[in-house]
């Protein structure tokens, strides 16, 4: 038996062995086929036959003279001549130094229904005169797929904005590519495009490693067909992906943005730097993001925003983008009225989240338009922008949780506006006042579990519905939350008439707001009231509160309003929707109850049935002088709320955990 197995082991043995030398026989051709090809313009003007002895003349020459798998290499000069790629051709720099090719009229290397294969370590310089309009100096035409352009100086002029109609990169209909570490720059019309009135569909493209800068209309425009796919990847998560995209819309035309992409159902763009463009530093018009989304870039320095939003999108913009020093806003909602695109907005679902926005001339984030889909705004560090931290000039559903928003200096960390007739704001000259565009209803808004200090005013709402809970709101150099609205009919400044305002303010802890004769906690302003009665003069953003006490009062419970310089909390009413919360040391530390409650003592206002859980204590807060306002364990807002939870921010069911 161990015989007749060892027999067949070797039979086995045998059979493989033969097949193996089969198989190696029958690739010998495959591989001996691949060849390197030769190009010297010292050759010149002799054709030269390809090899390294006696190479090529001409780039086109050594091209139609390669086959599928050959290597085309080319050495140093300077190569005056247009350049068909082949499939499976690689046409590469042979050393270091890079060669140059250049043409006087049309488009310099072109891919025209071509597959797998790559330009490599080339100048290709478009700075002479006599090109045709709208000429690209790389295009990239239908059906080309697995093509790689890497290494690469692309040069449209000497100058930036010098007027030379070029494009860098061109893209149009389906295309599989990948722009790897070159730099492209002055270049007319933008770095990488597709063509006025074109489009990409069903198309990858990949954008890694690159400069591209100084472009007269955008560093990067894409536009897709809609109802088609395309996946576009601008940047990556290694230390050499992102990209450089500064100084782009150097020209008067109207992009002028470092990227703009149209259309484009599955964008990721992570890890890059934007800076200085004329206009937005992204600007996004019905295109949607795909994981990794929109994170990890600097994006600073553009001429209106950082990342301007419309149409139908939907984004996920973070974490860990560096939003700052931009024109207008940080992060913008707009396109109406603007020149690139006219339709009306209507974003979708839009989640911002875990950056850093900061020191923009306007806002952080700003909405100008109207937004159909919930903009949700969570986790970001929102500071010392211009204005505010979050503006909102048109309606929106959002919801903002978890954010620090501080250090606004010149208006609210949450502003709504205020009385101003409204006007579309101009991109390139915003308006010094944003008023709020009260035809299409007001902002329905939910505050939860923010840190919201140094502003101002911590909230400003004039034109808001919607719920304020678990915010640690302190240290604001007027109010703390200052808001309006009406739940009565027939009033309703809004087209829609229909009752409107804030609903619900609870548990939030409200301390040490306001500074000489201004300040409080927790204030109603009625807008309704458009003229100071006091001077006759229009009100303005800092005018003195004025109550309306017709209204019904809201739900207005388990907060702690202490130490404000006016009132504790002054609601447009007073009634028993107002209870549970604890007041001490507001209005001067004066201890009577009106002074604490904007005039209201227990017994008064209409619709009155009691508030008996109203407490007038030292909060007992663990270090006020250190901005620790947890309570200590003999504080009496502990588990005194309408739940059995304790009072304030860091109470209730829901209470703030940072």
């Amino acid at each position: 038996m161990r015989a007749r197995n060892s027999l067949r082991r070797q039979g086995r043995l045998v059979t493989l062995s033969a097949a193996l030398a089969v198989m190696a026989f029958a690739c010998l051709p495959c591989i001996s086929s691949a060849t390197n090809i030769y190009v010297d313009d010292d050759t010149c003007p002799s054709t030269g036959s390809g090899t390294t002895s006696n190479p090529y003349c001409s780039i086109g020459t050594a091209i139609s003279a390669a086959s599928a798998g050959d290597v085309v290499l080319v050495y140093p000069g300077t190569y005056s001549e247009r350049i068909y790629m082949k499939t499976g051709v690689d046409v590469r720099s042979a050393q270091a130094t890079k060669p140059v090719i250049t043409s006087t009229r049309k488009t310099i290397v072109k891919f025209s229904g071509v597959d797998n294969c790559t330009l490599d370590g080339f100048v290709l310089d478009g700075s002479g005169g006599g090109f045709l309009t709208s000429v690209a100096i790389i295009r990239i035409y239908s059906g080309s797929n697995n093509i790689t352009i890497s290494n690469c100086e692309i040069k449209g002029a000497d100058t930036p904005g010098a007027s030379t109609y070029k494009t860098g990169i061109r893209l149009n209909d389906q295309v599989d590519v990948n722009i790897i570490g070159n730099v492209i720059y002055n270049t007319d019309y933008g770095g990488i495009t597709t063509r006025s009135g074109d489009t990409i569909y069903n198309s990858t493209v990949v954008i890694k490693g690159n400069t591209i800068e100084g472009n007269g209309r955008a560093g990067i425009y894409l536009a897709g067909r809609s109802g088609y796919s395309n996946r576009v990847i601008i940047g990556g998560s290694g230390a050499t992906d992102g990209n450089i995209i500064n100084n782009n819309g150097t020209s008067s035309a109207a992009k002028g943005s470092g990227i703009w992409l149209h259309d484009i159902d599955q964008l990721s763009i992570e890890n890059n730097t934007i800076l200085n463009n004329r206009r937005a530093g992204i600007f996004l018009i019905d295109s949607s993001s795909v994981s990794p989304h929109i994170r990890g870039n600097m994006i600073h320095d553009n001429g209106t925003s950082g990342i301007n939003i419309g149409g139908d999108s939907t984004l996920t913009i973070g974490p860990n983008n560096e939003i700052y020093n931009n024109g207008i806003a940080g992060i913008s909602f707009y396109v109406n009225n603007n020149p690139i695109v006219s339709r009306f907005p209507c974003s979708q679902p839009v989640l911002i989240t875990g950056n850093t926005i900061y020191g923009n001339a306007r806002a952080g984030i700003a909405v100008l338009d109207r937004i159909t889909g919930l903009l949700t705004i969570e986790w970001n560090n929102i500071y010392q922008n211009a204005r505010s931290g979050i503006t909102f000039t048109r309606p929106c559903s959002a919801v903002i949780t978890d954010n620090d928003i501080h250090d606004h200096t010149g208006a609210a960390g949450i502003f709504t506006g205020d009385w101003s007739a409204y006007a579309a704001p101009d991109p390139d000259a915003p308006p010094s006042v944003v008023g709020f565009d009260t035809g299409l209803g007001a902002v329905n808004l939910t505050i939860r579990r923010n840190k919201i200090h140094g502003n101002l005013v911590g909230m400003r709402l004039d034109h808001a519905s919607g719920v304020i809970t678990n915010n640690l709101v302190y240290g604001n150099t007027r109010s703390g939350i200052r808001f309006s609205g009406d739940n009565i009919s027939p009033y309703d400044p809004f087209a829609y008439n229909e009752a409107w305002g804030i609903t619900e303010i609870s548990n939030n802890t409200v301390v040490d707001n306001g500074s000489g004769e201004t300040g409080g906690g927790i204030v109603y302003d009625d807008i309704n009231v458009t003229t100071d009665p006091q001077t006759g003069s229009a009100r303005a953003f800092a005018s003195p509160p004025i109550r309306n006490d017709s209204q019904t009062a809201r739900v207005i419970k388990n907060n702690i309003a202490a130490y404000n310089n006016r009132t504790g909390i002054r609601d447009a009413a007073c009634g028993a929707a107002r209870d549970y919360n604890l007041y001490y040391g507001n209005f001067g530390k004066l201890t009577s109850v009106p002074a604490q409650t904007g005039g209201c003592v227990q017994g008064s206002g209409p619709n009155f049935t009691g508030n008996p859980h109203e407490l007038f204590e030292d909060p007992m807060f663990v270090d006020r002088a250190a901005g620790n306002y947890h309570l200590q364990a003999g504080s009496p807002g502990k588990g005194s709320g309408d739940d059995g939870n304790d009072l304030g921010a860091y109470g209730g069911s829901d209470p703030i955990t940072w």
